[in-house]
């Protein structure tokens, strides 16, 4: 029997794909989530450095172009079969081989970045924060990710947000890159207790703070040497507005320290926004590639940020004011059980109090 091809149209997929990155840069950034010297580069560190190789009919780039179509704007396969004038298996066969080579990557792109020793600029050149908060690298917080799974497996993700979800906890620095990340816990699993066990357990290879260093935690952390929390009460941004009258130096501390962590919520808001499928991801990925997923978007994310620091969706999200949708909630001080998250250290909380009277007789809380 004579079998009709379904993938007849006159011009290939590659031909699709020299329209989009040869036509208006728009077309390159809403189709594959950056600009077009940023792809030809990323095509590029994954062939030299982590052996992304061509297929017998498929190209670098459009193996490529085939993964980050799937993930950022999601066009489904059924479209990119379309797009590319290929069959479902070689399309999943394209995803396949760049979730690898993207996974690899992020072995050495999420990490630290730069001297931590040195103030970063992001404080340093701001009086809301230096020089309160010089010693500070960076900021920790969790955040959930819609799992896709079978009925009977889903129980022990279903969260506070009534849906499976892979619970994830990560570190960024002050430039929005992701210096850390933790993926593949069950939704339901309080942010301490993965926490915790990130810490206390070298294999996962979470990268401490110097001494006298630490990061930015929230109310529902610990306040131990390495992470900050605030003091109990009022915190979260939403809590206070400009015409706030601060009932205490607390307060006034708390403000100033929710409003510097706050850039890894804005962290997480420019992450989201290219990877539209870490919103909703599709019920035929198998587990092991959601949460290979995480790390490899993230990977692509930093590497976006250091080649092209005029991409769009970094400098929307890099404004302080920017609308931060509280999808997570992020940890909270009454979440997790045991009081975990009353653990404190004498040492940091003197920090904490010197750091505090330090903003109050600057007085820099009442100009936020």
């Amino acid at each position: 029997m004579y079998k009709v091809p379904c993938h007849d149209r006159e011009f290939s997929g590659w031909a699709a794909l020299m329209s989009i990155l040869n036509g208006n840069a728009s077309r390159c950034k809403n189709n594959l989530r950056m600009s077009v010297p940023t792809f030809f580069r990323l095509c590029e560190i994954l062939v030299d450095q982590y052996r992304l190789k061509p297929m017998r009919s498929v190209s670098i780039e459009e193996q490529v172009a085939t993964f980050m179509m799937l993930v950022g704007p999601r066009v489904g396969n059924r479209q990119c079969q379309e797009t590319f004038q290929r069959s479902g298996f070689t399309i999943s066969k394209s995803f396949h081989r760049v979730l690898k080579a993207c996974s690899r990557m992020a072995i050495e792109w999420v990490i630290p970045f730069g001297d931590q020793s040195v103030t970063h600029d992001y404080i340093r050149l701001n009086d809301r924060y230096f020089p309160h908060f010089k010693d500070c690298i960076g900021a920790i917080d969790g955040t959930h990710i819609k799992a896709a799974l079978p009925t009977e497996l889903q129980v022990p993700y279903i969260g506070r947000k009534g849906i499976p979800t892979q619970n994830i906890l990560v570190a960024c620095d002050f430039d929005m890159c992701f210096s850390f990340v933790l993926p593949g816990w069950e939704g339901s699993a309080h942010d301490t207790r993965i926490f915790y066990d990130t810490i206390r357990n070298p294999a996962k290879n979470f990268p401490m703070p110097s001494p006298g260093k630490y990061y930015l935690v929230d109310a529902g952390y610990p306040n131990i040497p390495g992470f900050m929390a605030p003091y109990k009460g009022k915190y979260h941004l939403p809590d206070f507005d400009r015409s706030t009258v601060y009932n205490s130096p607390y307060e006034m501390f708390s403000h100033v320290h929710s409003s510097l962590r706050t850039t890894i919520e804005r962290s997480f808001g420019c992450w989201k926004s290219k990877f539209y499928t870490l919103k909703d991801m599709p019920v035929n990925i198998p587990w092991e590639d959601q949460v290979a997923f995480v790390p490899a978007t993230m990977a692509i994310h930093n590497f976006i940020r250091k080649i092209d620091r005029n991409d769009e969706d970094f400098l929307r999200f890099e404004n302080d004011n920017v609308n931060l949708e509280n999808e997570d909630g992020g940890a909270n001080e009454n979440d997790n059980p045991d009081d975990l998250n009353d653990s404190s250290d004498r040492g940091m909380d003197k920090l904490r109090d010197d750091i505090c009277t330090s903003i109050s007789f600057t007085r820099i809380g009442i100009q936020m």
